[in-house]
């Protein structure tokens, strides 16, 4: 691990094909997560801000690996939510919706984020 790079959990939570994207006051659309805090482990962390961000219990969670990017560094998690799980925007989150894959490829994503969904298969490299 560098120490200059930001340690990070994240979900991919998916609904009927589509993904959950939460979006701050910036107009910048990302996958819920954040860093990782001191003594805690990362599935802790992927459960803290998925519940944090969208009101969601982390379940299920399947452990994608672990991705080093230039600046960050992602353990990335996939979760499938049953459609009875609606997402509320929360602490800092002032917006969280469902996307499809064509609908994510036409709105401002966090590029880092872009990068680990098509690490995943989820959005292919013509996309």
């Amino acid at each position: 691990m560098n120490p200059s790079r930001e340690l990070h959990s994240t979900v991919i939570c998916l609904q009927a094909g589509k993904v959950l994207l939460v979006r701050k006051e910036a107009p910048e659309w990302s996958l819920p997560g954040g860093k990782i805090d001191p003594g805690e482990t990362q599935l802790e962390a992927a459960r803290r801000e998925l519940q944090e961000e969208t009101c969601l219990e982390l379940t299920d969670a399947q452990f994608l690996g672990h991705h080093v990017l230039q600046a960050e560094e992602h353990w990335l998690y996939r979760m499938a939510a049953p459609a009875s799980m609606m997402p509320r925007p929360s602490h800092e989150i002032v917006e969280c919706r469902w996307f499809t894959i064509q609908e994510i490829t036409q709105t401002s994503v966090k590029p880092t984020n872009v990068d680990l969904l098509r690490r995943e298969g989820i959005i292919t490299a013509n996309e």
